[in-house]
């Protein structure tokens, strides 16, 4: 594509495991970054997405396929012969160096005149709003401070592109929140191409255009932080994003755009549904605890669905209640906590009424390790 700034074609990537084995960790990975775009790799430990980076950024060359930046073929370009940049996760800062000499490093093994590395440093600095630091060493700062004279280090060469290894992985939690929206800032000031590698869902859902979930060295899914949270493609994403509920059952009727699904042959759901799908067809039902509603037994709306609490946990903004549907199926609902009356409304063991709206519902068609479980279930449950 014209505007991509990376370009990913069936890149795999293997590393040898013994001496007759190879372990497959980049398995035919096809990804078109564009120019500009706060792009994010997302995925657990171990699925592939840091060697990927690290093929952009020409630490590891891929066993087959070819990487672009540019629209320009990388091949075996070292990475000081890429037009990209890396932040790392422990900074690598020179400790004996000041902050200034830390980002004119790279500028002065290019042999730059000293004129133009103490402009374009002083320059940088400023961006990063480091300007009044520059004497400072990097034991005298805060790791925010490392971290964005890491930054300014990888700036200061004018890549087209950045590279961020889990930049943020070794701040505490209140700084790492505060750095995911300076970040984020500063890409869209800047106009750069940022692409990042987290193991954080909620860090890539707050920073990114676009991500792409990894498992098992492969791309799982594609899309805004919206399409990824709210229409998952399969039940890894749907689990690894935020917390889930996963209810199973077969569809018993289909009339316009809804079919109704009939949970553990007991509970009928109604989801809003456009494509066709067959009777009887056992399917995984996704729903987000904050789109369930919980309500009294003495005043419920419509549709709902009868359970039992089981568990109350107060979690500050909204409290978080375990629903038991059936012996097999529990929902997490979470409820905010608007009003000191909602603190605690509901109790253990009482009777209560589920809303699930059919159009807060995703169904996942080929979860075939659910559907045989719940095979097995419904037959079990048929023998006794």
């Amino acid at each position: 594509m014209p505007n991509a700034a990376v370009e990913l074609r069936d890149v795999c990537k293997s590393f040898a495991k013994d001496r007759h084995q190879e372990l497959l960790v980049v398995d035919h990975v096809n990804l078109e970054i564009q120019e500009g775009e706060f792009f994010s790799l997302l995925g657990p430990s171990g699925c592939g997405k840091t060697t990927s980076l690290r093929m952009m950024a020409g630490f590891e060359h891929p066993s087959s396929g070819e990487i672009y930046i540019h629209g320009e073929p990388m091949g075996d370009r070292p990475p000081f012969h890429r037009p990209v940049n890396t932040v790392f996760q422990n900074y690598a800062l020179f400790p004996h160096l000041t902050v200034s000499q830390n980002v004119a490093f790279g500028l002065e093994m290019e042999n730059l005149p000293k004129a133009e590395i103490q402009q374009r440093v002083a320059e940088v600095l400023e961006q990063v709003q480091l300007e009044g630091l520059a004497k400072r060493y990097p034991k005298q700062m805060s790791g925010g401070q490392q971290q964005r004279v890491a930054l300014a280090r990888a700036l200061v060469k004018q890549p087209a592109v950045l590279l961020f290894d889990e930049p943020l992985g070794a701040l505490d939690l209140k700084l790492r929140k505060e750095m995911q929206l300076e970040l984020k800032r500063m890409q869209q000031r800047l106009g750069l191409t940022f692409i990042y590698v987290t193991h954080d869902q909620e860090e890539a859902l707050t920073m990114s255009d676009r991500i792409a979930v990894m498992s098992k060295g492969q791309v799982l899914q594609v899309g805004t932080p919206m399409e990824i949270y709210e229409e998952p493609v399969n039940r890894f994403v749907a689990d690894f994003i935020g917390e889930t509920n996963f209810l199973t059952g077969r569809v018993v009727s289909q009339q316009g755009g809804s079919v109704v699904v009939l949970i553990d042959e007991e509970v009928p759901i109604t989801v809003d549904c456009r494509q066709e799908m067959p009777i009887g067809k056992i399917v995984t039902l996704v729903v987000r605890p904050e789109k369930a509603e919980i309500w009294s037994s003495n005043h419920p709306p419509q549709s709902t669905i009868p359970g039992v609490v089981e568990e109350v946990v107060y979690i500050g903004t909204d409290t978080r209640y375990l629903v038991r549907l059936t012996p097999q199926s529990i929902v997490s609902v979470r409820r905010q906590n608007l009003h000191r009356r909602d603190l605690t409304l509901h109790h253990l063991g009482e009777k209560v009424q589920v809303l699930i709206n059919s159009d807060s519902i995703c169904i996942l068609e080929d979860d075939r390790a659910a559907q045989d479980n719940y095979s097995r279930r419904i037959a079990e449950m048929a023998v006794s």
